[in-house]
């Protein structure tokens, strides 16, 4: 994977010419179904506005009912997510096979219709947003979206003040919806508190791994050893993806348990990401008790 190249992938060209369509207007009052194939309003670059791209799939919603006559961009459209994200660039002109759409309502029948003649949308899930998608803690099943069409894995290169990038690989059926802009805002939160604190680089615990991100990064700051783990073996299985996707060999360990389940020594730092809304007063109070220093993110 040459990530500079996708980078680079991202900029619309010269040509691309911008349309915005109002967003909380009814779709069938702005514009022309007739007009809408897979290639109208598409630039010689091989892009088409972003905003052209979600009506065309909002007219395919419309048309076989899986909204109302009077649906808008706003209220309506499906969550559009890239196959690739890059920090907080958001990219207006929209590539071919690039598009990950989730709704709670699509139906296989409507998916395969938006493969088909949206060329942009490369996966087509069922499910909502407001749904937990993976492991919410060791009471709770492991959740998915349900793949309807196509190849659901997603790509997430953040910046750090470490003048280094970290990349995460997903598969966004099975983990947490959070972009990159996001996690690179993790990263940096991490990396002032180590900054400002004076905390040893020696052991730290990532309590809640996840894909990885914020172990991935104490180790590229300095850490001679970071424990993993996370309580959802789908997650270890892309932490170990991911840890070799940035280069890294050596100075981890990878547990699979629930964090309060865990034996450690004493540590100099431990982590902890859970997901939003999760009490984690005791998961806090044994982190104190075994490192000396705690950040929650």
């Amino acid at each position: 994977m040459d990530i500079d190249e996708r980078i680079k992938s991202l900029n619309e060209c010269e040509n691309c010419v911008d349309v915005q369509i109002k967003k909380f207007s009814p779709l069938k009052e702005l514009i022309n179904f007739e007009e809408y194939g897979g290639d109208y309003m598409r630039c010689q670059c091989g892009r088409r506005p972003l905003d052209v791209v979600m009506s065309h799939i909002l007219k395919i919603m419309i048309e076989n009912e899986i909204v109302g006559e009077k649906a808008t961009l706003r209220r309506n459209s499906p969550v559009p997510l890239s196959d690739f994200y890059y920090s907080s660039f958001n990219p207006q002109f929209i590539q071919k096979n690039t598009l990950i759409l989730l709704h709670e309502d699509f139906t296989p029948e409507v998916a395969s219709i938006l493969v088909k003649e949206v060329p942009e949308v490369k996966c087509v899930l069922k499910g909502s947003p407001r749904n937990v998608v993976g492991q919410l803690d060791k009471d709770s099943s492991i959740n998915h979206f349900e793949i309807l069409e196509g190849d659901d894995t997603q790509v997430n290169v953040m910046r750090t003040l470490l003048d280094e990038k970290v990349i995460l690989v997903k598969n966004q059926s099975k983990h947490h919806i959070e972009v990159a802009m996001t996690t690179e805002e993790k990263l940096l939160r991490l990396h002032n508190y180590l900054n400002n604190n004076g905390v040893k680089k020696g052991v730290a615990i990532d309590g809640m791994c996840g894909l990885g991100a914020l172990g991935i990064y104490l180790l590229k700051y300095g850490f001679e050893k970071v424990i993993f783990n996370d309580i959802n073996p789908e997650m270890i299985e892309a932490l170990k993806s991911n840890l070799e996707i940035n280069g890294i060999e050596k100075g981890f360990e990878i547990h699979n348990s629930a964090f309060e389940d865990l034996e450690f020594e004493h540590v100099d730092l431990c982590v902890i990401d859970a997901f939003p809304g999760v009490d984690i007063d005791d998961i806090t109070k044994k982190a104190e008790e075994i490192a000396d220093n705690v950040v929650i993110i």
